[in-house]
């Protein structure tokens, strides 16, 4: 019996706020060939609040870096709450290797455990990551078959993403063999390969 591909799925924050936006993900799913689907869920405006405060309190990057850890994991629970068939896990080890309902991931105690034992050592706890380069180096921890994500629009060029990822994207990716960039709020889910 052949395992199924593996698919990590980064849903951009900014869509938490859509009344479609359970829909969306099924029908996406529903076009998309059988895969385990683990999805990592980003912060969203939240992420300017705590902006916003580190300014306001002096706080420094690396505290700013695990609240917005923290708004993702809120924003996780919020969407397994929303979407009825989907799995909360907190553990990627707990997943299972033929699941076929999508997952969620609580990213907490994965960034808090695993990603200090990544080869390269830690994500850098800075503004120059963000949720888009921690489900690049989920999806190269799980060596995945491809990294998808799911945003409210495309790139203008897929080759050279720039502002549409984080900075470190590039390299916390580096090793993926397959990105896609797909536009969720398009009827026909519009997408993008960058390789």
């Amino acid at each position: 019996m052949s395992r199924l591909p593996t698919r990590v799925v980064k849903l951009g924050g900014s869509l938490l706020d859509r009344a479609s936006l359970v829909g969306e993900l099924r029908r996406w799913l529903r076009r998309e060939p059988e895969a385990r689907t683990l999805i990592v869920v980003g912060g969203g405006p939240m992420i300017d609040v705590v902006a916003h405060r580190q300014k306001a309190h002096g706080l420094g990057d690396a505290a700013a870096h695990w609240l917005c850890i923290r708004v993702m994991q809120t924003n996780a629970h919020l969407l397994a709450a929303a979407w009825g068939e989907a799995v909360l896990v907190d553990d990627v080890e707990t997943w299972s290797a033929d699941a076929t309902s999508p997952t969620v991931l609580d990213p907490w105690s994965w960034m808090r455990s695993v990603d200090p034992q990544c080869v390269d050592g830690p994500l850098p706890e800075s503004w120059d990551v963000s949720s888009d380069s921690i489900a690049a180096r989920i999806a190269t921890w799980l060596c995945a078959d491809e990294l998808v994500l799911l945003k409210s629009t495309l790139p203008a060029d897929p080759s050279q993403p720039g502002d549409y990822v984080d900075p470190y994207f590039a390299r916390a990716s580096g090793s993926l063999a397959r990105i896609r960039f797909v536009d969720l709020t398009d009827a026909g889910f519009r997408e993008m390969r960058s390789r």
